[in-house]
């Protein structure tokens, strides 16, 4: 005999509430402790992708206190344009992503920025931009700071620093999330006199959180003169970091506080002239170019290990032969240092990026993979190229 339909006994298992269930899932009861807990284990492309589950999720791997532990990846790369004649109809600031992803939520031109005749792109750190502004109502080279954040169109006009703009070396953008809400700009200041490869006599330093503008006199042991105007710096711990020609001795690293009160100076690797610094996973890494025993040209990456025994320590070497192709390899492996253009490190991956001169191309090689990977092309651009990874916080420094 065939039992009737409903009364046979169901084949699946049937699940009844718990008598604890309060109708959220089982992510959804996790703490916020456990949970950043468990996204500091996942990789940072997929952090990344994480921030698009909730405004709450969002929040979480924003938060300052959590960004310490939470890995850190840049959406794409900010970079000027080289000066043509019709820059005036086009956005000073240029963006490029990475192939294959969608593109970032927020105006990578920077449009919502104060109507400029002109805008120049100086710095950018943990998310956050340094531009000059030249005022279309202003005569001849005035201009001012501005400070924002694209994620969040928000941004910040900086009061004048009381200095000429031929006094001022070089300006850098210094802040970190994890430590603090505030950011600072760094003013390296030349010798008054006019001549070639001034040294840098002092430093003005901005802070957002007093709205104003500090001067200390160098207290560097040795006389400090820019290799570069473009160069990289580095902000970390607290300190502007960047590389210099200490006048009398070899390359070396100068490192100046966010108060002017602490100055320091040391050796790079080897010797190594006119290198690439950056910050990645939580250290100061250092990049050049070296002739190896056969006399082929290598790049070799070098880490930092503490500031108290100032030890560089080799991470990576590899023939550039290997990680450039071009049909006059001979040519481009003598001409290399004058050619190749540094981009950044990943701050989370051994991963290192680059451009050349000849096909201004943004590429990526990998350390540990050994792989080269195209990631686009270029059109019209100037360096520096600068990594960006969003900042979706709000800051109370930034404002209209």
């Amino acid at each position: 005999m065939s039992v009737p339909a409903e009364g046979r006994a169901s084949s699946r298992l049937r699940s009844s509430p718990s008598p604890h269930s309060d109708g959220r899932t089982a992510v959804e009861r996790l703490t916020d402790d456990l949970l950043v807990e468990i996204l500091s284990r996942v990789p940072a492309k997929s952090l990344c992708r994480f921030k698009c589950v909730s405004n709450h999720w969002l929040t979480l791997i924003d938060h300052p206190e959590h960004r310490k532990k939470l890995p850190q990846t840049p959406a794409g790369f900010f970079y000027g344009s080289a000066i043509t004649g019709d820059w005036l109809l086009k956005s000073p600031v240029h963006f490029t992503d990475f192939p294959g992803r969608r593109s970032p939520p927020f105006d990578t031109s920077c449009t919502f920025m104060p109507n400029h005749r002109r805008v120049d792109i100086l710095d950018c750190c943990s998310g956050l931009l340094l531009c000059r502004g030249y005022d279309v109502s202003a005569q001849g080279d005035g201009f001012r700071y501005i400070v924002c954040n694209p994620a969040t169109e928000k941004w910040v006009v900086l009061p004048n620093s009381g200095k000429a703009a031929s006094e001022v070396a070089t300006t850098r953008l210094g802040y970190d999330p994890a430590v603090s809400s505030h950011f600072y700009v760094f003013e390296l200041v030349n010798e008054q006199e006019f001549y070639w490869d001034p040294d840098i006599v002092g430093v003005a330093v901005y802070s957002s959180e007093t709205g104003g503008w500090v001067y200390k006199e160098k207290k560097w042991n040795a006389q400090i003169r820019l290799i570069d105007h473009r160069f990289a710096s580095v902000f970390l711990n607290g300190y502007l970091h960047f590389e210099a020609d200490c006048r009398g001795s070899s390359p070396c690293l100068a490192v100046v506080d966010t108060e002017g009160e602490t100055w320091m100076n040391f050796g790079v690797p080897d010797g190594l002239f006119d290198g690439f610094i950056q910050w990645s996973q939580g250290r100061l890494h250092y990049a050049n170019f070296q002739r190896d025993e056969d006399g082929f040209t290598i790049v070799v990456v070098y880490v930092l290990e503490n500031y108290q025994s100032r030890e560089w320590v080799l991470k990576h070497s590899v023939k550039t032969s290997y990680i450039i192709e071009a049909p006059l390899l001979e040519w481009v492996d003598f001409h290399l240092d004058r050619d190749f253009d540094w981009i950044a490190i990943h701050p989370e991956c051994n991963m290192i990026f680059f451009t050349t001169s000849w096909d201004a191309t943004f590429t990526c090689y990998n350390m540990d993979s050994r792989q080269v990977k195209l990631i686009s092309g270029l059109e019209v651009h100037e360096p520096p190229y600068m990594p960006y990874v969003p900042l979706y916080a709000e800051l109370q420094s930034l404002h209209i």
